[in-house]
């Protein structure tokens, strides 16, 4: 189609007004909401200014400055039948009449026309398409719209009326404008309209500025832009922190979750008690952050302050007032931890470890005593592979779930690992021991630091596998959709810990699910893993491997091509392979040969009886022995270039050799046909061929660049 005409440009506004969303949710769902209504602007040829995203946890908003009230007029071609078949006799038969009817256009509009396919010439007419209200457009758009954005759960709830639509927290107020036309759409029984709403506490209802409704807001006490609120905040607490003497303790997480949980914020410090300074930071800061959405500060020394931070959503006429009850708060699940940071310590990590045989692991899979006895031999049994001391790493594995036993771990469970750390040290266990049990749950996501504790990286190592082998036998695999057990994050953890060459874990990923399986299957306590659940687990760590590419520094194909080797290596090395063979797959050579390992394998996949042996004899063209004598070299200097004791060391040497093979192999596919009919000739010339992509097998499956 082909814009033909111009029209008028008026303000855009939707809002959809909620009860609070919960946090890190509305910035996803704000992003789709824009773009979904971006696309539907885009598909329909209306092309309004520059779309601004307003979100805070009770609505999400979207405005253009100015946006088209009319979709534009449009020229569309319409072709018919070919000429033979609508004039057969050169005259309008009954195909010419039928489809001049069925276009709603009179045959005198059509011409004959090529349609440049080389078949002759066609029926053709261009017919003007009235472009549509664009308000209507996204009208009748909005409902699926609203539908379709992304949140973990829905509810649906009744207020009145029945209503059938679900959505995130119920729906309270929804605004359409475009200029002074309302967009009419209905949504979980609200019609939208022109009046919004501000602060809950500070703002009213009222008529929303289609013009400026981020200023609008902003006089309600409602900063809508996220961005703008979160760096107001991020300045608020510097300031605060400031005046009171301290140095905040940075946390990016609970910034952004606090940003997403207020619409007005005001920062305010408070004080609790200094006789808990006594607890381990980390005590205090998970307190502070997970149960008040507060933030830790440290003194000028660089020690645990008791000031902390609060962000309110009311600008308080008492500020005190706020601090005072959330000291409240928190001196009193301080007191809770000290009780129990007090008591624990009476009962050592090594006598809690029987303890661990009551508390389930998962249903159908035992108890976490069978789970640490499990860790305990695998590392054991893989403990030179794995980098560590034996008996160290025995023990950690053996401790490393008893603080789960503890009160101070049961009354904030996001305390487990870095408290059996704290209680090893109290129990006397080494500096190695404890610091494995305090990061073994190390990396939580896919941009936490890796522990720097090596007892720590195996126990990890293991637990994910046995973690991953374990609920894919119950039939627990992730959907597109769902992951309630975690398993593509324990996936990308033992991805991240596997393919770290700082600390090198010389196991293939194979051999980890291995050895996982062997303890599932030695134990006999609840279930025998079969190869079938083993290959699915390789798969899905394949597979996130590949997704995860990216963010580890190498593209998906060369990482595809690295673990698709005829060797078996190493995670680490599979990834320093990847990352050489990305300079290689970018050069003229690189591509070259990946064009010609590509044509090699599938001619190799479609043949059989391959003899073993290259018959010199049975050459019968230059370009055969050109190539053949290309490759016993290559073979020779390969094996020279891999011999290099550091194996990071002999990747480019190797891919130099590889490179060198690009003109003979060009010359063979130029001047040589491989499916001779002697089928002696034809079978010696395939041997050749998988002999050379033997070669390149030996480093990376090429074929996948």
């Amino acid at each position: 189609m082909s814009v033909t005409n111009m029209n008028e440009l008026k303000p855009l506004l939707i809002e959809i007004g909620t009860e609070e969303i919960p946090a890190g949710v509305a910035p996803r769902m704000g992003a789709a909401l824009k773009m979904a209504v971006e696309k539907l602007l885009a598909d329909a040829n209306v092309a309004p200014a520059s779309i601004r995203l307003g979100v805070t946890p009770r609505r999400l908003l979207i405005h253009a400055d100015a946006c088209p009230v009319m979709q534009a007029d449009a020229e569309e071609t319409v072709w018919g039948p070919p000429e033979r078949v609508a004039f057969p006799d050169g005259e309008p038969g009954g195909a010419a009449h039928g489809f001049a009817k069925k276009s709603g256009l009179a045959l005198d509009a059509f011409e004959l026309a090529d349609k440049g396919d080389g078949k002759g010439n066609y029926m053709k007419a261009v017919r003007t398409v009235k472009g549509r209200s664009v308000a209507a457009m996204i009208a009748e758009a909005m409902p699926g719209i609203i539908r379709k954005l992304p949140s973990p759960k829905q509810m649906q709830w009744r207020d009145g009326d029945e209503r059938s639509d679900a959505f995130i927290r119920p729906v309270r107020w929804m605004v359409g404008r475009l200029g002074d036309a309302v967009i009419d759409f209905t949504f979980a029984g609200i019609t939208a309209g022109v009046i919004s709403r501000g602060h809950r506490m500070h703002g009213s209802e009222g008529e929303i500025d289609v013009n400026d409704p981020f200023d609008w807001l902003e006089k309600q006490c409602v900063r809508a832009d996220r961005d703008a609120r979160k760096a107001l905040i991020s300045h608020q607490l510097i300031e605060a922190a400031s005046v009171s003497e301290v140095t905040l303790v940075n946390d990016e997480d609970l910034l952004d979750e606090v940003t997403d949980l207020v619409e007005w914020p005001h920062a305010i410090a408070a004080h609790y008690d200094e006789d808990f300074l006594r607890l381990p930071e980390e005590v205090s800061r998970i307190e502070l952050k997970h149960h008040q959405r507060c933030f830790s500060a440290h003194d000028a020394d660089g020690k645990v302050s008791p000031v902390f931070f609060t962000v309110a959503n009311i600008k308080s006429k008492n500020p005190a007032a706020v601090a005072q009850g959330n000291e409240r708060v928190v001196n009193a699940r301080l007191a809770d931890a000290a009780f129990y940071f007090d008591r624990d310590p009476k009962e050592s990590l090594d006598a809690r470890v029987e303890k661990l045989s009551e508390i389930v692991f998962q249903d159908g899979l035992g108890m976490v005593g069978d789970q640490v006895r499990r860790m305990r031999s695998f590392v054991l049994d893989n403990a030179a592979a794995l980098g560590v001391d034996a008996n160290d790493v025995q023990r950690a594995a053996y401790l490393c779930k008893s603080d789960l036993t503890t009160g101070l771990v049961g009354e904030f469970p996001e305390l487990q690992g870095y408290m059996g750390g704290i209680y090893a040290r109290m129990d006397g266990e080494n500096d190695a021991v404890a610091e494995g049990l305090a990061q073994h749950y190390a990396p939580a996501g896919a941009d936490d630091d890796l522990p720097d504790n090596r007892i720590a990286r195996a126990i990890g190592v293991v637990e994910r596998a046995d973690k991953l082998l374990g609920y894919f036998h119950l039939g627990r695999i992730p959907t597109a959709s769902a992951d309630p057990f975690g398993l593509r994050r324990a996936a990308i953890g033992l991805i991240r810990l596997l393919s770290d060459a700082g600390q090198p874990i010389d196991m293939t990923l194979k051999q980890v699910i291995d050895e996982a399986a062997k303890q599932w299957n030695q134990q006999r306590v609840t279930i025998a893993i079969k190869a079938e659940t083993k290959a699915k687990v390789h798969a899905f760590v394949i597979e996130r491997l590949l997704g995860l590419s990216g963010s580890l520094g190498f593209s998906k194909t060369s990482i595809d091509a690295a673990v698709h080797s005829s060797e078996n290596r190493p995670l680490y090395r599979e990834a320093l392979i990847a990352r050489h063979v990305m300079g290689f797959e970018d050069s003229d050579e690189g591509q070259a040969i990946a064009a010609a390992n590509k044509r090699i394998a599938n001619i190799l996949k479609k043949a059989s009886n391959i003899p073993a042996e290259v018959n010199v004899a049975l050459f019968s063209e230059l370009a055969e022995t050109a190539l053949y004598e290309a490759l016993l070299k290559a073979e020779t200097d390969f094996n020279r270039a891999v011999s290099i004791s550091d194996f990071e060391s002999s990747i480019a040497p190797a891919l130099s050799v590889l490179a060198t093979l690009r003109e003979p192999v060009d010359g063979f596919f130029d001047d040589v046909m491989v499916m001779a009919e002697d089928m002696q000739v034809r079978a010696n010339r395939l041997a050749l061929l998988a002999r050379l992509r033997q070669l390149f097998l030996n480093l990376a499956d090429v074929s996948r660049l």
